[in-house]
């Protein structure tokens, strides 16, 4: 069997003649088929089919299923192919010189099966070697993760699949010594990268440069998602770490997302990165009645409630959704059901890792020692800067106790040699025990740093409008949190691309979040927005999305931008209500007021919240930075429109959530009586400074003469009108926008004049319905209704409508149509077409060629050279060339 495969992969096609190349076919076929015969009866007798691949150099891949045999053999362009079956698992090829001959074996089965074996909820972890493959069966689709093949030198690689849809994933981490653990600090050293490239569905970039540039939006906001999902996870790690994932492959069918932060998780799972838990994520999306995990991009765009959902199999991590108004009551159902999923996805992944994860790096621990000192020399320091409201003075008083601390532990500012712990330490214990005793002062006495109770909102102050020249404004204070709203209105034009997988996708409404370092009394960079500046924004977008006139009832494109000129805490909370005002001052029709409250918790970061601790509304930013929890929930009165939660705990239970929703809709019913108490309700009329849109529909067929030739008639319309713009769809569809509505409506009616179906137009309103010409036809006296730069309009027959294009006017090129014919004029024309949609096409060149008439180079009915003898053509003398 080896001589005979040699023998077949060695021989050379031959390049003298033809002949000899179809010996040389002839010759190796028989060989084949003595080789095809000799690896069917060996692979069905009992034993050894990995052994006869292993003595015969081939590569092993699925012993276990039957597949295809495919022999191609192309000497300079003479291919053939022999089929037989075989069981799979071999693949070999030769390219040895200039040799042609490639044998393989594909890995498609005969009958592709698109079912798997597992049970909804099951997992099966198969090993070849240093390759590992995890099957997991959720929500009746089965989702696989493969490492052992490809990055192989990053700490942790995973290549996840989901129907078309693959994504590939590592997890790295700083290298050092063992003994170099480092010291926790308040951020941990987590980078993630999320990226999308276009080449995963089958497209490329459209502009000048080819190679996928820096991250859009969407990569952002998914990126800040694998970071929120995992970070919590990572406490006292604090080494430098960064997570990558590229989509590699994608269906258009199963989002990439949820993928993304699952194999995330599993890369770390598997590498030396001590995660204190698995973490698990799902999609949850409601369409019509029914829940869905993991539904697919048609489901979510069908359904009226979409969530993101991470967590580990004790409780919930993090959170991002939107909905339409939906109750809470919804919303704990499928936030319980995704938990569900998500404690069989921690088991399958924690097996797996289990199986092959690399042995973890240990976590610096804080010595006791520095705790015990810590708490003797700062608790009174602490507790009295925590009762201090005004955010400047609380903060110098808490850098004044740190200072009193560290001169009381290290007044020499050198640490004792048998001391085991040092400033570093001292630090972080100073920062855990500010923590301890912001609980302990809520817990015990019932009020915050501000003096308020737990569930009360800060005072609220409205101003509207603010700016004299902007379509819309609003100034919102909320405490110390304040944001400056301003609306812009525009027509199609204004309207936001988004380049996503799917294509390039047009954004009629879109919010843009400012937040400067002057905000909280700092100095920083400004330019291009940061990742938080994009998540906040967008949060802030799904908040009032779902209040939105639809274009058919309001043909404006929206554009929102909220500058946060002061921040003491939720200042995405605040967007979301100073944008509200701004688009009823702008008088947009919303269909209701919506409104946000940030919610915190104060809990021990090594424990699961329940439904027993102590949870905060409208927090304070020193709350947020202290406690365990930033819940953000924004809607209306009756429902929810978007949430976004982050924790640093261990996670949620989901009576922690459902408590946490139910104190958000009290205080979001406050806030929104503010608000309606300032403006109840949007303003009739748009304000003076804002654009007028006036929608009309024209036929289809007219768009070429509302255009005009190069654009001229509509350029022309709109300056004569003094139009912003003037759209122009494929239906029809027309938009006039003026400041001046007068100017709008004079617009309006022209443009229906001019499509009207009268005896100075092309265009009718009804198609015609008598008896049509026949190809060669005559029709003699047509009049002309309508000239343009391509051609004359005639009227063939009453009510029937044509086209005499300019090349078929006369037997002469004719330059401008409208020197030679008029409105009115009388020509004779012949059918010479009749196209599939019934249009004729007519010649008038035809008629005068076939007049013979001598003067067939003029026109005697219209040209201007009727009647005079045409110029001799001047003779052409040849000379011979000088030498």
């Amino acid at each position: 069997n080896r001589m005979a495969l040699r023998t077949a992969l060695m021989t050379r096609p031959m390049t003298q003649s033809n002949n000899k190349r179809m010996a040389s076919i002839t010759l190796i076929i028989p060989l084949f088929f003595v080789l095809t015969t000799l690896f069917y009866v060996c692979l069905h007798k009992e034993g050894t089919r990995a052994e006869l691949g292993s003595r015969m150099g081939l590569r092993s891949r699925i012993p276990s299923q039957v597949g295809t045999f495919q022999r191609v053999f192309a000497p300079r362009g003479i291919r053939s192919r022999l089929e037989m079956p075989v069981t799979t698992g071999f693949h070999l090829r030769s390219s040895r010189g200039d040799t042609r001959v490639k044998m393989s074996v594909e890995l498609d089965v005969d009958a592709p099966n698109t079912e798997s074996d597992l049970r909804d909820g099951e997992y099966k972890i198969e090993k070849n070697g240093e390759k590992a493959i995890l099957r997991l069966q959720i929500a009746g689709r089965e989702i696989q993760m493969e490492t052992g093949t490809i990055g192989k030198l990053a700490g942790g690689t995973i290549l996840i699949r989901d129907g078309g849809t693959v994504l590939y994933t590592t997890a790295c981490a700083e290298r050092v010594s063992e003994e170099d653990l480092g010291k926790p600090t308040d951020f941990t050293p987590l980078r993630v990268d999320y990226f999308e490239r276009s080449s995963a569905a089958g497209r490329t970039n459209q502009g000048f440069f080819k190679r996928d540039g820096r991250p859009s939006d969407r990569e952002v906001l998914i990126s800040r998602v694998i970071d929120r999902s995992i970070r919590p996870l990572l406490m006292g790690w604090a080494r430098e770490t960064q997570t990558l994932s590229w989509v590699l492959s994608y269906d258009k069918i199963h989002l990439p997302s949820t993928l993304a932060v699952l194999s995330a998780s599993a890369s770390m799972a598997i590498s030396e990165i001590p995660m204190r838990q698995i973490v698990g994520c799902v999609r949850v999306a409601k369409v019509g009645d029914e829940i869905i995990i993991n539904p697919t991009r048609d489901q979510v765009e069908n359904g009226t409630m979409e969530l993101v959902v991470s967590g580990t199999k004790e409780g919930i991590v993090m959170i991002e959704g939107e909905a339409d108004f939906v109750e809470n009551e919804i919303l704990i159902e499928a936030i319980a059901k995704a938990q569900e999923n998500i404690a069989v996805m921690c088991d399958a992944v924690e097996a797996f890792a289990a199986e092959i994860g690399k042995e973890k790096q240990p976590v610096y621990d804080l010595p006791s020692l520095a705790m015990d000192a810590v708490t003797e020399a700062g608790t009174e320091l602490v507790d009295k800067a925590l009762r201090i409201s005004n955010k400047q003075e609380r903060g110098k008083a808490f850098d004044q106790a740190k200072q009193a601390v560290m001169e009381q532990l290290f007044p020499s500012d050198e640490v004792p040699t048998d001391q085991e712990w040092d400033q570093a330490d001292a630090s972080i214990a100073l920062k855990r025990l500010t923590i301890r005793r912001l609980r302990h002062m809520v817990e015990n006495y019932g009020t915050r740093i501000d003096g308020r109770e737990v569930t009360q909102v800060r005072d609220i102050s409205i101003e509207t409008p603010v700016l004299p020249c902007t379509h819309g404004s609003a100034l919102f204070t909320r405490g110390t949190t304040q944001a400056l709203a301003t609306i812009t209105l525009g027509d199609s034009s204004m309207q936001l691309i988004d380049p996503t997988l799917h294509g390039d996708i047009s954004k009629s409404f879109y919010l843009q979040y400012n937040f400067p370092p002057c905000s909280i009394g700092d100095v920083g960079r400004v330019g291009s927005p940061g990742r938080r500046e994009v998540g906040h924004g967008d949060l802030a977008q799904r908040a009032l999305r779902p209040a939105i006139p639809p274009e058919g009832e309001f043909p404006y494109t929206i554009r929102a931008e909220s500058l946060v000129t002061q921040s003491d805490g939720s200042s995405s909370m605040a967007t979301v209500c100073a944008c509200c005002l701004g688009m009823m001052d702008a008088g947009i029709p919303i269909s209701s007021p919506v409104a946000g409250v940030a919610m915190g918790l104060l809990v021990d970061p090594t424990t699961v919240a329940d439904e027993d601790s102590l949870i905060l509304t409208d927090i304070l930013g020193f709350e947020d930075a202290l406690g365990m929890m930033d819940f953000k929930v924004a809607g209306n009165a009756s429902g929810v429109t978007s949430l976004q939660l982050d924790i640093k705990n261990r996670g949620l239970s989901l009576g922690a959530v459902a408590k946490t929703l139910n104190m958000a809709s009290t205080a979001r019913t406050k806030i929104l009586g503010e608000m309606q108490s300032v403006l109840a309700a949007p303003r009739q009329e748009l304000a003076a400074s804002a654009p007028k849109i006036l929608p009309l529909k024209i036929p289809p067929a007219a768009i070429g003469k509302l255009i005009g030739p190069g654009g001229k008639t509509i350029r022309a319309l709109i300056e004569e009108f003094g139009l912003e713009s003037c759209d122009v769809d494929e239906d029809g569809s027309v938009k006039v926008m003026a400041i001046d509505v007068k100017q709008a409506e004079k617009a309006r009616k022209k443009i229906e004049k001019m499509v009207s179906d009268d005896d100075k137009g092309p265009f009718v309103k009804e198609p015609y319905s008598g008896p049509m010409p026949e190809v060669g036809d005559v029709l003699e006296g047509v009049k002309i209704l309508w000239v343009e730069s391509y051609g004359v309009f005639v009227e063939a027959k009453p009510g029937l409508k044509a086209l005499c294009h300019i090349s078929e006017l006369d037997v002469k090129r004719v330059e401008k149509i409208s020197d030679h014919f008029k409105v009115g004029d009388t020509i004779d024309v012949k059918v010479i077409d009749i196209n599939e949609k019934n249009q004729l096409k007519l010649s008038r060149r035809v008629l005068l060629k076939a007049a013979n008439n001598p003067e067939k180079d003029g026109d005697p009915v219209s040209s201007p050279t009727a009647g005079t003898k045409p110029k001799p053509r001047p003779k052409r003398h040849r000379t011979k060339p000088k030498l």
